[in-house]
């Protein structure tokens, strides 16, 4: 597997005039996009392998499959982590069809008794896994902070490697994202179990889910969450899994983000030597109807052990759309921005409301301005309500200083600049963008454009969009909630995992010697 490659080589590279991380990009052919931006401040680079796919793209039936998916991506492939493939796989394809037994099953007794069969077989498959391979060879490089996440369009996996272990990276990163095998499916689920229960007494999740249903209540954003139905996490099926692969792990929807101390020539070359033979396959776009509009003032309830506030929220076109990328976001630092918003002179610190937010939440096909209030001790949240709308209608009557719109858009640049001093801040943003269908240059483009927003087209923008008949309002009570359902776990057999043999894949990997960082010293008498 050693195949040290040089870093001197040549590559054609895509950059923005005026781009204060000078992000170079590059294409391989087929179609994966890589993202390079240079930041020596220390020997270490920082990851994201991104993928454009997330819980809007579950099957209504199988909901939450990408989120345990992304569990599984540090489950190895057929090379990594295996003792015996042959014997290991003779077992997990048996699983996997006792799988799409077990959802097809409507008897519970049945049921029970193919999970009891699924749970013996994984117990005999478990003996030919090499445990958490993955883990120990991330670690052998020096990684930190290991990670994934998933969300409603992105799957992102994060590592920050030093910057001499770019190759081994790039070699074990492209053979877990190769064909990942769902090994210890069973007992990961058993995991996925316990966040679902957890999140459900989280009272953020349920405004989350309450406001989205009332926003977009045919589209996936409002009908799917990320961590899915409880019903849909007890029938999942391997199958499906695959097939979600298949169809979207493919490198023309994938971008890896690098930020940190490299050079972008020879990551390239180690991209198309490691990636490059990845097959690109079409995509399927993502079809979804027009929401309804919002033709009054729309109230949902929900109950939590948290103290209680009020959620608002106004539906918007997504995110490429200029409403979303510019108006949005200059509209929310008026209302709200800690020093000089509407909320913070007129409602916080005249001590009106014990909190009082205003945040946009974009997604790539419908976005949202949100205002979230916490009310004093006494108040209701019906008097919370009347107060922001009271904000609202100053912003449709343009009543705020002149200065301010220039101000807060000074202040978003300057915290964006402050992110980009750390290599998670300029990965976090790439990534963001790619996701999202928002090419980089647009985003370094989109300041000039914001600087020539005037205060007339903010208040028209208002005043075509935030009325007070057209929102959605989630009153978050304080008290027990009858709707939580909670996920029963089945009886799990603790597996027996081989904790000292390793794969060959992990063989090779951990005798390949990689060079030596080489120290830079400041010279003071420069």
């Amino acid at each position: 597997m050693q195949q040290f490659i040089p870093a001197s080589t040549t590559a054609e590279f895509r950059t923005t005039p005026g781009d204060p991380i000078q992000v170079q990009m590059h294409t391989l052919a087929n179609g994966l996009r890589l993202f390079l931006t240079v930041n020596k401040e220390e020997p270490r680079v920082y990851t994201e392998i991104a993928v454009r796919v997330g819980s809007k793209h579950d099957p209504a039936d199988t909901t939450g499959l990408a989120h345990y998916f992304e569990h599984m991506m540090f489950k190895g492939t057929d090379r990594l982590g295996s003792l015996d493939w042959a014997k290991e796989k003779a077992i997990l394809d048996e699983i996997e069809l006792l799988f799409e037994q077990h959802r097809a099953e409507q008897n519970p007794e049945k049921k029970k008794d193919l999970y009891a069969e699924i749970d013996r077989l994984s117990f005999d498959a478990a003996q030919f896994a090499s445990a958490n391979e993955y883990d120990k060879l991330v670690s052998e490089m020096g990684a930190k902070g290991t990670n994934a996440y998933t969300w409603v369009e992105q799957m992102v996996y994060v590592n920050d490697i030093p910057s001499n272990e770019l190759e081994r990276w790039f070699a074990l990163e492209s053979e877990r994202f190769r064909r990942p095998i769902l090994r210890l499916f069973h007992t990961e689920l058993e995991t996925v179990f316990e966040e679902y229960n957890i999140s459900q007494d989280k009272d953020f999740r349920k405004t989350l889910k309450a406001m989205q249903e009332t926003l977009t209540p045919s589209h996936p954003y409002g009908t799917q969450t990320t961590l899915g139905r409880g019903e849909d996490l007890k029938n999942p099926s391997q199958t499906n899994i695959y097939k979600f692969f298949d169809t979207y792990y493919v490198p023309n929807n994938m971008a890896i983000v690098m930020a940190g101390d490299f050079d972008p020539a020879h990551a390239v070359r180690l991209a198309e030597r490691y990636f490059g033979g990845f097959k690109r396959k079409d995509v399927p776009k993502f079809n979804f109807k027009p929401q309804p509009d919002l033709e009054s003032r729309t109230l949902r309830e929900v109950w939590g052990q948290e103290s209680p506030w009020v959620e608002m929220g106004w539906r918007l076109q997504g995110a490429k759309s200029e409403e979303a990328s510019l108006l949005l976001p200059l509209i929310a630092g008026i209302l709200h921005n800690y020093q000089a918003g509407l909320f913070d002179l007129n409602i916080v610190q005249k001590q009106q409301l014990l909190e009082a937010y205003a945040y946009p939440r974009v997604y790539e096909d419908f976005s949202s301005l949100l205002l979230m209030a916490k009310p004093r001790e006494g108040q209701s949240l019906e008097a919370v309500e009347k107060i922001l709308l009271q904000e609202i209608a100053k912003l449709r009557r343009g009543e705020f200083e002149d200065w301010l719109l220039e101000a807060v858009v000074k202040d978003m640049k300057l915290s964006e600049i402050r992110s980009f001093e750390k290599n998670p801040g300029r990965a976090n943003a790439i990534t963001s963008a790619y996701i999202l269908g928002v090419e980089w240059t647009d985003m370094v483009r989109r300041w000039k454009k914001l600087a020539k927003i005037t205060k007339a087209e903010v208040v028209a923008f208002a005043q075509k969009t935030f009325h007070d008949n057209n929102f959605a309002v989630v009153y978050k009570h304080t008290g027990d909630d009858p709707a939580v359902m909670k996920v029963e776990k089945p009886p799990i057999t603790p597996i027996e995992v081989n904790r000292e043999g390793a794969s060959g894949f992990a063989q090779e990997f951990l005798a390949w010697e990689m060079p030596e960082v080489s120290p830079q010293f400041v010279d003071f008498k420069k």
